[in-house]
């Protein structure tokens, strides 16, 4: 029998985790209803059946499981175990793209059909598919009675084309069907001496890391290696490259390009051939657009791209203006995010598309971080020229996100764990905040690369992966990127039976479905309790949304006042603080910190014309999240400049760096429209101005 796409998913999910998944989790993961997991395992058991494997096992109280047999003969099937995989309908465009592509003489109807186990006529609308999207990418599909298939245009696209196939195909995680097939075209993985080419090139790789200061991710070392072996292939085929005078001038300044050089020596070297200068520079351009884990920032850095920490900078100074926060070691950040743009700054450039399979969970979960990323994205367009794809913005949120969610660590370190994690250093980072602001005393000492892992000797009390690693000496808890609710629950049910009192491990819905067991006959425990589960899942609002509350909660009739006129600038920030003052909800040492902030850094609170917004760090005095507003009919100054003048002051009280965030995001929708802003100085009172709001949130 076969499986299609969504139960090897399951599959997938299942064969990964280190410890029995709930029905609740599975749920949340896959997207799908309790009725689709349970048809979804019944077709995996009878699969397994089909393979003489043990079914999917359930521990009562905890969840489901694959035993260890069924897990590893899954991970490295036998030739007498061989399955057939149903493949999606993006996964069959990306088969036929690739053999097009990179086996022509085998591009054929029917050997689609034998490689996709579809029918002809599924074949033939797979094929218009993929005949338009060639199209989009200046590439044309034709067919001809006495030739077949035909793929024309240049050689330069067809190369891009198959890195971004490469990109798309090593970033799925559904399954490693997809990935197989695409590599077997390219390594033709019957031959041993294939296999030790593969290895070679990797190597080469390595030592190109050395040269450049830096370490690739390990998808990423994946997509170069397969990119190095399609370019040898072409080339031994006289399908070759052509780089522009112009280019080949800009890329030969850059440290990639002596990476590239050595490389092609060196591939010259062991595969006796002669690798086109062309080639190398092409090359070149496929390196500098590569996503790195760690990178040395050598002096060199700042020769290549004299103007993009400029940009860096004002992209940070700016979300911290739009966020109303102040960053701690903002120089770590700029370096961080230098070390993520550079790359990306060449993909642009270069037309290098992108894949980032959690842009979309990053844009659900984290829309107000999204959304002021995109405010100072301005910079880097105006600096690359040109519009910056959703995916590269949500790369960019990670970074920001990252360092919002930090927290000054109050407690001694109680646990030290290092993090595996294949996606480079955004993504690394957004994992560490998450984990060390949810586990009290969890010291983070590194995160790494698969590769660094299996040279890491250093003692750990526990390993954080968002890979599957099969657990040694160390305990190893998988976890993914983005975390939900359920996911934080099960870390720290985990760590609580890694290292505190197994009893404290039990959950809310555990605890009370054995109140309900002294007084009822429970005929199904653990499907009683994955309804539980399901049921306060949905019904209770998340720890997040409960700490979020939204700009009405904050900006109540009592925290506005109304006038005509100030005096100056001083005057309208303590006007505007006092209801807050009144309160308790800030000190008059909040008020000092406001205004000498401006004093020694300008009017930077004036984030738009006629709108001001005063805040200061919350340890200078806030005792609650809280937020007043001073309405004005005449402006009042904040310097010389006209831009600089206000006439709506807001005072923000923040208690840290993320729980004003959607209040903020709902003020800045507002105040996007200048009708809304003249509407709300011309309201002649408090509650016009409440009613205001309320009727503006309702619109969006």
């Amino acid at each position: 029998m076969m499986l299609d796409n969504r139960s090897m998913h399951l599959l997938s999910i299942l064969q990964h985790s280190s410890t029995p998944l709930s029905m609740k989790q599975l749920v949340e993961q896959m997207n799908v209803s309790q009725r689709t997991i349970y048809y979804d395992l019944e077709r995996i058991n009878d699969w397994l059946k089909e393979k003489s494997l043990p079914p999917v096992q359930r521990d009562r109280g905890k969840g489901l499981f694959l035993q260890t047999e069924s897990k590893e003969i899954i991970n490295e099937p036998a030739p007498q175990q061989k399955w057939h995989y149903h493949f999606s309908p993006e996964e069959r465009r990306l088969l036929i793209s690739a053999s097009l592509l990179m086996q022509p003489e085998q591009a054929s109807m029917q050997h689609w059909m034998e490689i996709t186990w579809v029918s002809r006529g599924t074949v033939a609308n797979d094929v218009k598919q993929v005949k338009k999207e060639f199209a989009n990418s200046g590439l044309d599909l034709s067919y001809k009675k006495n030739t077949g298939y035909q793929l024309e245009g240049p050689e330069e696209t067809k190369r891009r084309y198959l890195s971004d196939l490469f990109s798309t195909v090593l970033s799925q995680s559904e399954s490693d069907t997809i990935r197989s097939e695409i590599q077997k075209m390219v390594w033709n993985t019957e031959s041993k001496s294939d296999d030790l080419n593969r290895e070679t090139v990797k190597q080469l790789l390595f030592e190109t890391e050395k040269d450049m200061g830096m370490t690739f991710t390990d998808a990423m070392v994946e997509a170069l290696a397969l990119q190095v072996v399609t370019m040898l292939s072409r080339i031994k085929e006289q399908q070759l490259v052509t780089v522009n005078p112009e280019e080949k001038e800009v890329l030969s300044q850059t440290k990639a390009y002596q990476g590239a050089v050595h490389l092609s020596k060196s591939l010259q070297e062991h595969f006796d051939m002669e690798i086109p200068t062309e080639e190398t520079y092409f090359l070149t351009m496929a390196l500098l657009g590569s996503k790195v884990h760690h990178d040395e920032f050598p002096e060199r850095t700042e020769e290549e791209l004299k103007g993009l920490r400029q940009v860096i900078q004002r992209m940070i100074h700016d979300f911290q203006t739009y966020a109303c926060v102040v960053f701690d070691n903002v120089k770590e950040l700029e370096n961080n995010l230098m070390a993520h743009l550079k790359p990306t700054y060449y993909r642009l450039k270069y037309n290098v598309t992108p894949s980032n399979e959690w842009s979309s969970q990053i844009k659900e979960k984290y829309s107000e971080i999204y959304r002021l990323t995109q405010r100072t994205i301005y910079h880097l367009e105006y600096f690359v020229g040109t519009s910056i794809p959703e995916e590269e913005i949500a790369y960019i949120a990670i970074h920001f996100g990252g360092w919002l969610t930090r927290e000054k660590k109050q407690v001694e370190t109680r646990y030290k764990a290092v993090i595996v994690c294949e996606n480079g250093i955004g993504t690394s980072n957004m994992v560490k905040t998450q984990l060390e602001n949810m586990v009290i005393g969890l010291e983070i000492t590194a995160t790494l690369s698969i590769r660094e892992f299996h040279e890491f000797k250093e003692p750990v009390d526990v390993i954080f992966s968002t890979n599957y690693i099969k657990p040694k000496e160390t305990p190893v808890i998988h976890v993914p990127v983005i975390m939900k609710n359920h996911d934080k629950e099960h870390v720290l049910k985990q760590m609580n039976e890694l290292f505190e009192n197994p009893s404290n491990a039990m959950s809310k819905n555990e605890k009370l479905l054995a109140l309900v067991e002294k007084h009822a006959t429970i005929h199904n425990k653990d499907a009683l309790l994955e309804d539980l589960d399901l049921f306060f899942e949905q019904k209770t609002p998340t720890r997040k949304e409960l700490d979020q509350p939204m700009l009405t909660d904050l900006l109540v009739s009592e925290n506005i006042a109304v006038r005509d006129s100030v005096s100056d600038w001083e005057e309208a920030v303590r006007l505007a603080s006092a209801p807050l003052l009144e309160q308790h909800a800030i000190e008059e040492s909040y008020v000092e910190a406001m205004i000498q902030s401006v004093k020694e850094l300008g009017p930077y609170i004036v984030i738009a014309p006629r709108i001001a917004i005063p805040h200061a760090r919350p340890e200078a005095g806030v005792n609650k999240l809280s937020m007043s507003l001073l309405r004005l009919k005449e402006p009042v100054w904040f310097s010389e400049k006209e831009k600089h003048k206000a006439q709506l002051i807001f005072v923000l009280a923040a208690i840290d760096n993320q729980t004003h965030l959607k209040a903020l995001s709902q003020l800045t929708e507002i105040l996007s429209s200048e009708e809304s802003i003249t509407k709300l100085i011309e309201s002649d009172d408090q509650q016009e101005i409440v009613d205001l709001i309320q009727n503006q949130l309702v619109e969006q």
